[in-house]
């Protein structure tokens, strides 16, 4: 099955920029993700758990991107190339090096999310930025490397242990957005798995793969003059700052 998803997901490539798209939803705010960062990066910025990089292809050059990854998150199939490997729990990287730490979707994959803050708090210079992203409500994803998800509480209680100042906390991309991203992957995947299973369940396979652009269509328009974003965001993003040290 898992090949099977894989030889789907590089046919519907091309379309990611579409509504046919599943995940167009999805897609369209990671730019935006992509775009947040890219406003706040200067000097150097690690990016930790890079996957397929899209990062280092957005940042001026003025930037120094590192990339850090997991051999085991690596294995999964991300073409990206990290400039090394490594665990967020224990980063190979020097005390008070950096600028800019991204922890973008990496969170929920951690069995212990709270080392990695502690580490990125760690690595970061007095005033230094780290910019976390987590999904809330999105699919289980990366098995069995995905644990957990978290609310804007549970998330304030967290990065705020280690040293790091919450500067800006939001939620990401509208409650309607990410509930239709939802039903439209889901109906994706239930369309792939009737086709593996065949029978007569596949009659309904062309009457979800027709839904999947309407609802895509619906919950663009319908989100964006009936926005609202707190009860089911499909994430959030998290501006921190490493506190300076009294005089």
């Amino acid at each position: 099955m898992k090949s099977v998803i894989r030889i789907l997901q590089r046919w519907l490539r091309p379309l990611e920029r579409t509504p046919l798209h599943p995940q167009w939803l999805v897609l369209r705010h990671r730019r935006d993700i992509v775009t947040w960062v890219e406003k706040q990066a200067e000097g150097i910025l690690v990016d930790v758990g890079c996957g397929n990089g899209r990062l280092r292809r957005a940042l001026p050059p003025s930037v120094r991107y590192v990339g850090i990854d997991y051999p085991a998150t690596v294995a999964l199939g991300y073409t990206g190339t990290a400039d090394m490997l490594g665990d967020a729990a224990a980063l190979p990287i020097a005390d008070a090096s950096v600028d800019v730490v991204a922890l973008l979707d990496v969170l929920e994959h951690l069995p212990d999310p709270v080392l990695a803050v502690a580490e990125a708090a760690r690595v970061l210079r007095e005033g230094g930025r780290c910019l976390v992203h987590v999904p809330f409500l999105y699919p289980i994803h990366d098995a069995p490397y995905d644990h957990c998800r978290w609310t804007r509480h549970g998330l304030q209680v967290l990065l705020e242990r280690q040293g790091l100042e919450i500067v800006d906390l939001q939620e990401s991309q509208g409650d309607i957005e990410s509930a239709t991203a939802v039903l439209s992957i889901a109906l994706a995947k239930g369309a792939v798995d009737v086709i593996a299973k065949r029978g007569v369940a596949m009659l309904l396979v062309p009457i979800m793969l027709v839904l999947i652009p309407l609802l895509n269509i619906l919950g663009c328009v319908i989100g964006k003059f009936a926005r609202s974003v707190r009860i089911m965001p499909f994430g959030y993003m998290v501006t921190l700052e490493k506190r300076r040290a009294a005089c």
